[in-house]
């Protein structure tokens, strides 16, 4: 039926198309206006095999006949009031619209709403709550709780297969965007702006009930709110400039708090259900709260003696957030203890401060310097647990004898940078870089950390038709008095003095640890005809961790890409481009048990992760003017193939787990394009082509989820999920006639 509605659309189209072509001028006088504009009606008839959600992940590929593109603009005949309007995808999930208007040289008004979809899923997830708002509920729960047999009567397994319903897993954001830019005169130009974004639907989201026994993976209710606004103006004179602006960000999330039944306590249905110390009825998760952000921001340049230019920047910013707290359980079982506040007062006030110089006093030699300032100022309030805390919805209070104080963390960075440009000679010129981070953190494992950074860059051009570009930079950070302990929450009975030395010592938090990067960049670019020019490119990063003996050990990147453009005739342009990523890495982790066992510093106790990550990307194709000005024909292919491999090794003592290899992930894309473009009339284009898009998939994280986990990992016998594949094959067809036309 769709098939038949398409070419019964287009034939009137054309029809319609080719009866007015003759009188269709280039555009259209209305009094002291002209109009112009051109619009577009294309038919998408299509063939699709496998899931749905990975082919249309970001877009809407509808089968039917759709406008993918209008536009519309008015300009006086004096030039200078003028109108634009823009559509894209009218009436589906991924539309745009914009209208410009304004008089040129004094003001112009822009208003935007765009669509950006997000699909995760549409075939394999379900669920067997029913959901109001953040509440989801039960009408029935499985009798049989903690078997791995699936054929006993009433078990989690059959219960969550015969309950549950299908739902479809997907976002759609929206934005509406509102700009407006005034010039009342030389040198003064003032801005204003705002946004609304909405963010709304349902995706994955794992809980965890009775301790951390359970796993009850819902769909969360999405709905966020955001208003951004930003205010300012700008001065310029002759020699220097000056502008102040105010930036506004107000988020607020309609879906603060999700409450569920937990289906693993079987004691009742709603009212019926009793909590226990070990097994609640409910669980309750605070989700991401209502924030709201102001930032204050002074630029200016300035050009100054000894032909050196000034150029500035500084911020000052207020995050504040006051979130209500919930209590630590909804357990009604469980002895709670005090909180003495209601809410957070959250509030961090982040400065930022750049200043660079750029000075060309000497012929040849260009010299630049920097200095920025970050510093984020924590001044949310701190929050005392006299009665300690309870972990999970389960069990006593932790900590209770000492109690424990929630620390704001805070920190600072400054980056200090040199840099030197001298061209050596018409052909030669190199560049020497010398840059310096200081980062102080508080309450970290490293309260001071230093990195320094240098390296040369080096331009070679001896004709017009040859470049070469390398780089390279040597990076060292230090990491000194790297204390493990003093950021460490302490269980139950276990005291700063209990706590092996030898384990604080092997533990590096990467992004404190001291580290050895090199970065190697090479470019360059040959044109030994004309029509002929070929590039090639190598990007290489080296990070090595010398004194973690626990965490992240290496990692290596790797990027070379070579590609071409070929011209042979005015009419045909060739091109071609293929690019390889390869990522090594290296990971060692360490399994947590009781200070009483084997300790933790142990080699029986440790784990070696070693992975490659891979991927090849190759794209080769053609621009064709068959017929000059009439006839026109674009090929294009792309193939990707990614792999992932990791091997683990490690813990051979007895009774420890063995570590194993992750299996293999790959993922293979194929992609085909073949358009023509055929020039009915000269304001008359007729365009037809094929689209063919494959996509195959392997990944044991993902290709074997379902509702009832049991059969594949004991843990997971007491659990439910929504099943959902993210990552689905398919196949898809697609062809597409349309008809545009210019005004």
């Amino acid at each position: 039926m769709t098939g038949n509605r398409f070419c019964l659309v287009s034939a009137i189209s054309v029809a319609f198309i080719l009866s007015f072509a003759s009188v269709v001028g280039a555009q259209i006088d209305v009094g002291n206006f002209t109009i112009s504009g051109e619009a577009e009606v294309v038919g998408v008839p299509q063939s699709r095999s496998g899931e749905r959600s990975k082919f249309e992940e970001y877009r809407n590929v509808p089968e039917t006949v759709i406008v993918p593109d209008l536009k519309l603009k008015i300009n006086s005949k004096k030039n200078d009031y003028f109108l634009e309007f823009d559509s894209a995808k009218v009436g589906l999930d991924d539309q745009d619209y914009r209208l410009r208007f304004g008089r040129y040289g004094l003001f112009n008004v822009e208003l935007e709403w765009d669509q950006v979809p997000h699909l995760f899923n549409s075939d394999t997830a379900a669920t067997p709550f029913a959901r109001s708002d953040g509440t989801f509920t039960l009408a029935s729960k499985p009798t049989v709780t903690g078997s791995l047999d699936c054929t006993t009567v009433g078990h989690t397994c059959q219960w969550v297969n015969s309950n549950s319903e299908r739902i479809n897993l997907k976002l759609l954001q929206g934005f509406a965007r509102l700009k407006v830019r005034y010039t009342p005169m030389p040198g003064w130009t003032f801005n204003a702006a705002y946004q609304s974004q909405n963010t709304s639907g349902d995706r994955a989201f794992g809980t965890v009930t009775n301790g951390f026994s359970n796993i009850v993976e819902l769909a969360e209710p999405t709905d966020y709110q955001t208003h951004n606004i930003e205010v300012g103006g700008e001065y310029t004179a002759s020699r220097w400039t000056l502008g102040l602006k105010y930036n506004a960000s107000l988020f607020h999330n309609n879906t603060s708090t999700l409450v569920w039944d937990n289906p693993f306590n079987i004691t009742g249905v709603g009212a019926a259900c009793v909590d226990a110390v070990a097994s609640t009825c409910r669980g309750r998760l605070d989700l991401y709260p209502s924030n709201q952000a102001h930032t204050w921001t002074l630029t200016g340049t300035a050009v100054l003696p000894l032909k050196t230019r000034f150029m500035g920047t500084v911020s000052y910013g207020m995050r504040l957030q006051d979130d209500s707290f919930q209590p630590f359980t909804i357990n009604t079982a469980v002895a709670q203890p005090v909180l003495r506040r209601s809410s957070l007062d959250g509030d961090v006030r982040p400065t930022m401060v750049n200043v660079t110089l750029v000075n060309r006093l000497f012929d040849r030699l260009d010299l630049k310097t920097y200095y920025r300032l970050y510093d984020l100022d924590n001044r949310s309030k701190r929050l005392f647990l006299e009665g300690g805390y309870i972990r999970s919805d389960t069990g006593a209070a932790r900590n209770a004898a000492d109690g424990l104080t929630s620390f704001p963390y805070a920190y600072s960075k400054q980056n200090i940078g040199l840099d030197a440009r001298y061209d050596i000679t018409r052909w030669l010129s190199g560049k020497l870089s010398y840059g310096w981070e200081r980062m102080h953190r508080e309450r970290r494992e490293v309260l001071n950390g230093d990195e320094q950074s240098f390296g040369p860059t080096i331009d070679i051009k001896p004709a017009y038709w040859l470049l070469f570009r390398g780089s390279y930079r040597r990076y060292l950070r230090k990491a000194p008095n790297y204390d493990a302990g003093r950021a460490v929450v302490y269980e139950t009975g276990e005291t700063p003095n209990e706590i092996r030395e030898d384990r604080l010592a092997a533990l590096r938090k990467f992004d404190e640890a001291a580290r050895r990067r090199n970065k190697l960049g090479f470019f360059t670019q040959v044109t030994p005809l004309e029509n002929v020019t070929l590039h090639g490119g190598f990007d290489f990063t080296s990070d090595h961790f010398p004194r973690s003996d626990i965490g992240a050990q290496r990692d290596v990147n790797y990027s070379p890409s070579v590609g071409f453009v070929y011209g042979p005739v005015p009419w045909a342009n060739f091109f071609g481009d293929y690019n390889w990523d390869r990522v090594d890495w290296k990971m060692r982790a360490m399994q947590r048990s009781n200070v009483a066992q084997t300790p933790e510093g142990d080699p029986d106790r440790l784990w070696t992760s070693r992975g490659t990550d891979r991927v090849h990307t190759f794209s080769l194709g053609t621009d064709l003017k068959l017929i000059e000005s009439l006839l026109g024909l674009r090929l294009q292919y792309g193939f990707s193939y990614g792999e992932s491999l990791v091997h683990a090794s490690g813990s051979t003592c007895a009774g420890c787990t063995q570590a194993t290899d992750y299996p293999s992930i790959t993922n293979r894309w194929h992609e085909l394009l073949a358009r023509f473009e055929y020039s009915v009339h000269k304001n008359v284009d007729l365009r037809f082509g094929y689209y063919f898009n494959r996509y195959s998939s392997k990944d044991f994280g993902v290709d074997i989820m379902k509702l009832w986990m049991g059969d594949v990992d004991a843990g997971a016998n007491d659990s439910i999920f929504l099943g959902d594949r993210l990552k689905g094959s398919y196949e898809a067809h697609v062809g597409f006639m349309g008809l545009r036309f210019k005004f």
